[in-house]
């Protein structure tokens, strides 16, 4: 009998990947929980929790993500007359499972995107729709952040370490870059045609893509009908003073997640520098290619918020704001997000294949 050479068993780097940010969740969550001055000291100290405080971060949240939902509706409606608010409240869960799920939310949009395509919105307007709803989220937390930069760095650049002084000058450097290659993608269409003719000529050479030219016709006339859209939804200045509007309300609503726990533990505190501090968390944080930006997040927080609690809540604060944030997001929009995407995906890959 020949010998059977053994086949060595491969483990694909996303599984891998996964199983240690799962491992990580799972540790950070049994840390805050568990260790000392965790949530189980917090709980045996005797200390008042206002639930009635707990509930206002639950609400303000549900906020941030009602008002995407609001932003997405508007969007899109300006193109098609009949989108609905259920389809809207499908995109916005979806992109926030995704987001929260995918390194650096990457997944958000693009998922976005497959299931605004299976609800028979053109590709355009649905790009269209994401990049100036995602332009007007980066733009805003710029403005957010350069407000706490300015009004409020003195007093959290005591608590920089020489890692934080860059991974902040960084994460506000990142802000500002992002905007400006939205701004160029968005209103000059000669430089992005250049640009995305120059990435498929490469991908070309290097016989990563096949039919470059067919590619390049069909993505031009997509860059144009995207253009266009731009254009419509530009001439609309009320309705972009009202995204505007909604979308600073939305990050103050998340941002205020972290003061309605401080209240929660009686902590009496300024509500304008908890929301600089939230910023700074943001932003930072932001820069971290893992999932929810798991680990940084946390350090973030207690780096930022650490001169707020103390020592016997400061765990326990983290663990409610990721909860409330994160985990939660997660347990929520999960059911509605995988529900359709997965219908989104087969779909796509069936039209693909039948082409």
């Amino acid at each position: 009998m020949a010998d059977k050479k053994k086949k060595k068993l491969k483990i694909p780097w996303s599984l891998l990947f996964n199983i240690v940010i799962i491992a990580l969740t799972i540790f950070l969550i049994l840390y805050f929980v568990f260790s000392e001055g965790g949530f189980i000291d917090l709980i045996n100290s005797g200390l008042k929790i206002s639930i009635t405080w707990l509930i206002m971060a639950i609400c303000v949240h549900l906020l941030n993500i009602a008002l995407d939902m609001t932003v997405i509706y508007l969007f899109t409606k300006e193109n098609v007359p009949d989108f609905t608010i259920y389809q809207a409240f499908i995109c916005s869960t979806t992109g926030q499972f995704f987001c929260a799920v995918t390194p650096s939310a990457t997944g958000g949009q693009p998922m976005q995107i497959v299931a605004m395509t299976r609800m028979g919105i053109k590709p355009a307007h649905t790009t269209s729709t994401l990049i100036q709803k995602f332009l007007v989220w980066q733009f805003t937390l710029a403005v957010a952040c350069i407000i706490a930069v300015v009004a409020r760095f003195g007093f959290f650049a005591q608590f920089f370490n020489p890692a934080m002084w860059v991974f902040s000058i960084a994460g506000f450097a990142a802000q500002i870059f992002m905007i400006v290659v939205l701004l160029l993608a968005s209103f000059c269409k000669p430089l992005t045609t250049k640009v995305v003719n120059g990435i498929l000529t490469f991908l070309g050479k290097i016989h990563i893509l096949h039919n470059v030219e067919d590619k390049k016709k069909s993505i031009g006339e997509t860059l144009d009908s995207f253009h266009d859209s731009n254009k419509e939804l530009n001439k609309n200045k009320p309705l972009l003073v009202k995204i505007y509007a909604i979308t600073a309300v939305q990050m103050v609503a998340f941002f205020l997640v972290p003061y309605c726990i401080a209240r929660s533990f009686g902590i009496d505190c300024n509500v304008f520098d908890m929301l600089c501090a939230q910023a700074y968390v943001n932003m930072v944080s932001s820069l971290v290619p893992l999932p929810g930006g798991s680990g940084a997040a946390e350090y973030c927080f207690t780096v930022f918020f650490g001169s707020y609690f103390s020592a016997t809540t400061i765990k326990s604060a983290i663990l409610l704001w990721r909860t409330i944030t994160y985990y939660g997001t997660i347990a929520v929009t999960a059911p509605f997000a995988t529900l359709k995407t997965k219908k989104t995906t087969d779909d796509l890959v069936t039209e693909n294949q039948a082409t």
